[in-house]
């Protein structure tokens, strides 16, 4: 028998909703879209809106499989402008293309917080809803298709907390917990699950959705800060009182030196290592100014652009030596996207996909279906699923949303049959959202030096103008000048 989720309304506290749900890692069925004032989302329910806001916009498409009649599968993406998709929709017959703007490709600069389109909709939304209090978001997506008898997303879990919010059409959601995926054969063995139930397939993946080395990018940064900051007053007073004042200020910056060239050789290390997959060329002289300050520079090389409060671990994972020759980019999107020019990445199925076929899934749990299982595959193949317990059913409509943790397997079929049964199109927006690792509703992360900096760092990309491309070249040559030098001092 399969489970029920409850639900609530979208006027709850988001303090309430954090210490009930968010913290205790349960998902939650929102009656309701975001209540911010901001979220004007439904407008993009007419799709008329859409192109005349972002139709001149460049996206990634994806073919539906040909065999599993499924997306989210290896079907290598297509470039296209958002209105001629828009208008693609139209068609009397499909298969018809599905957009998700979790992409990324060398023709796109980077991973952004706003891919296209969301980059030109940013004015029907909030960065975070009211309802997500303190959390700190990775990215927003648009999620568009076209399926009168549904289409699957394969099983799978995500690396961030999702707020999944329907505008059209309908969805089905399959959900277990991440404890089960012992019995969900994910594509890679898996190392631990936090104990907020991220799972890692990697020791650098933390409980908080941040690679260890972009925390440690960031600690390097807060650390430097803190190191800048004039020392506290200490003339003031006298005698005694006035020395233990100048004493303990002393200790403390000490103490922040040591802790700052810790971490920085620590970073270093990691960038050298062969094991990860970033080389690191050995030309070059010390660096006369090692000890300059760096801000600006994104250690895109090792972590992606953190100005841009980027984490994308899938492809910190997947492909590490191109992401080290490839600095300043990001590749795919730790949900599973696939760079689009890349071959060799497309042949390769994500870690957090399960390899049990929709069709057996669906079989399984006796739910109708349309997709097709491999011709090679039988039910005994997959026997440990069997023990999985009952899974979450969820029949999301259009003007609801889900709250979905980070690592919760999820399948989700869409169907944009409308009401008098013609094919209509449907049409999701998502947040997600590094998962808290055990804080409170005010400071969810355990972290608060790494999270401070990061939330600094955002804050200050949101309101400075964009820097030139000779600013961005010069920074990244100061940045490989320290790299060379500090790598000399360690294996000296």
């Amino acid at each position: 028998m399969v489970r029920q989720l409850s639900y609530v309304e979208p006027t709850i506290p988001a303090n309430d909703l954090f210490r009930d749900y968010i913290n205790k890692r349960q998902p939650i069925i929102i009656k309701g879209l975001p209540d911010d004032p901001s979220f004007k989302a439904r407008k993009w329910a007419e799709l008329d809106y859409l192109a005349l806001k972002a139709g001149e916009a460049e996206v990634l498409v994806e073919p539906m499989h040909p065999s599993t009649r499924q997306y989210g599968t290896d079907v290598k993406r297509q470039p296209m402008r958002f209105g001629d998709f828009l208008a693609s929709l139209s068609k009397e017959s499909g298969p018809y293309y599905y957009l998700t703007t979790q992409y990324s490709g060398e023709e796109w600069d980077h991973l952004t917080m706003f891919s296209p389109p969301t980059d030109a909709l940013r004015g029907d939304f909030p960065n975070v809803p009211r309802l997500m209090g303190n959390l700190f978001v990775q990215q927003v997506n648009l999620w568009l298709g076209k399926s009168q008898d549904g289409s699957s997303s394969g099983l799978h879990h995500d690396f961030h907390d999702n707020l999944y919010c329907l505008l059209r059409g309908r969805k089905r959601f399959v959900l277990y917990p991440p404890q089960e995926y012992e019995n969900l054969y994910p594509n890679k063995p898996v190392e631990k699950v936090h104990p907020n139930g991220v799972i890692a397939y990697e020791w650098l993946l933390r409980a908080d959705g941040l690679d260890h080395r972009i925390a440690l990018k960031a600690r390097v940064d807060a650390l430097r800060r803190l190191l800048d900051d004039p020392p506290a007053e200490t003339s003031k007073g006298k005698g005694k009182g006035k020395a233990k004042a100048t004493s303990h200020a002393m200790k403390e910056h000490k103490r922040l030196e040591e802790e700052f060239e810790e971490a920085r050789e620590e970073l270093v290390k990691l960038s050298l290592s062969e094991e990860y997959g970033f080389p690191l060329d050995d030309a070059g002289e010390d660096s006369e100014d090692e000890d300059e300050d760096d801000e600006g520079n994104d250690f895109g090389s090792l972590a992606g652009d953190l100005e841009e409060g980027q984490d994308d671990y899938d492809a910190l994972m997947g492909d590490l030596e191109a992401i080290g020759d490839r600095a300043g980019s990001s590749g795919p999107n730790a949900s599973g996207a696939r760079d689009a020019d890349d071959e060799s990445l497309a042949e390769e199925e994500p870690a957090s996909f399960s390899r049990i076929p929709t069709a057996r899934l669906h079989q399984h749990l006796c739910l109708p279906t349309t997709a097709v299982a491999p011709a090679e595959s039988t039910p005994t193949d997959f026997a440990d699923l069997a023990k999985a317990g009952e899974p979450f059913i969820v029949e999301l409509a259009a003007g609801e949303a889900l709250y979905l943790p980070a690592s919760w397997w999820h399948e989700v079929t869409s169907s944009s049959a409308s009401d008098d049964g013609e094919a209509d199109v449907h049409m999701a927006f998502n947040y997600w959202f590094y998962p808290p690792d055990g804080g409170t509703f005010e400071e969810p992360y355990m972290d608060k030096l790494v999270w401070s900096q990061l939330r600094a760092q955002t804050q200050k990309a949101d309101t400075r103008p964009e820097q030139d491309d000779e600013h961005r070249k010069e920074g990244k040559r100061k940045h490989e000048e320290e790299q060379d030098g500090l790598a000399k001092k360690i294996r000296r």
